[in-house]
């Protein structure tokens, strides 16, 4: 029915930070055996709805990638940190 899912409350902003230890070409590409071109969101889709029922928005996704194989700390604490600043803005 049309209208089903919406009048959640919280009117609030959310966010994933997400580790994975499949490299990030794992994702969004069909050929690939596991993931099926499917995004790191995609995984999450149900998730995402649950916010969605309680009308929370979404904001971007942060994800690290090959965590275990290949990690790469200090890149990702760095990509971590501009991202909190792209969607965090301190004068807020």
């Amino acid at each position: 029915e049309d209208g089903y899912g919406t009048g959640g409350t919280l009117n609030a902003k959310y966010m994933l930070s997400l580790t994975f230890n499949a490299p990030k070409g794992a994702f969004e590409r069909k050929d690939q055996y596991l993931f099926q071109g499917k995004t790191v969101d995609d995984l999450w889709f149900p998730f995402h709805m649950n916010q969605r029922f309680c009308n929370l928005e979404q904001l971007p996704t942060f994800s690290c990638h090959d965590v275990l194989k290949n990690p790469k700390i200090e890149e990702d604490m760095a990509r971590f940190k501009a991202h909190l600043v792209a969607h965090f803005p301190a004068d807020k």
